[in-house]
């Protein structure tokens, strides 16, 4: 999956009450919750009634992922880009 639809797929589940990691797959749960985006999604919820349109919505996971560029797990190293903490 592409980091959009794990960052969507992990917001759906949030959204669900379901089981969710730390962060969404790819990305590195230190900087993750740092940057408080489960609040941002939270304050974006209550601020839609919990009943975003399908437009409003993609756009602001499209805004989190632009955020999201530099916290991203390197593939190779399972090191984070930002922090530099080493994940296996």
């Amino acid at each position: 999956m592409s980091l959009i639809e794990n960052v969507r797929d992990f917001f759906n589940r949030k959204r669900k009450n379901e089981t969710t990691e730390k962060a969404p797959e790819g990305v590195c749960p230190n900087c993750w919750g740092r940057h408080e985006y489960d609040g941002e999604f939270y304050s974006f919820m209550k601020g839609q009634n919990d009943n975003p349109s399908k437009e409003i919505y993609n756009s602001f996971i499209a805004d989190v992922v632009r955020k999201l560029d530099k916290i991203t797990i390197n593939k190779n190293t399972y090191t984070c880009d930002t922090c530099q903490v080493k994940y296996e």
